[in-house]
């Protein structure tokens, strides 16, 4: 799932690189809904490379919320 990702990335030092078509696509459903910034590649383009710049404020508070609404 594509929150799954974001939360990874909001783990990680960024920028950074994604290298797997599945994380690629995972990426673009993030950046289409505002939750990320990131350099993709396009549709049918043989580059595999999918840089994330940063999270979004959209992103950081989707994921507040998600926090928030967690079992717990």
């Amino acid at each position: 799932m594509s929150m799954e990702l974001l939360r990874e990335l909001a783990d990680r030092p960024l920028p950074c690189t994604l290298t797997s078509e599945h994380d690629i696509d995972r990426l673009r459903v993030l950046r289409a809904a505002g939750l990320i910034v990131a350099l993709l590649p396009k549709p049918g383009s043989e580059s595999q490379l999918g840089r994330v710049l940063t999270l979004t404020s959209a992103g950081r508070q989707a994921l507040s919320r998600e926090s928030e609404n967690a079992p717990g």
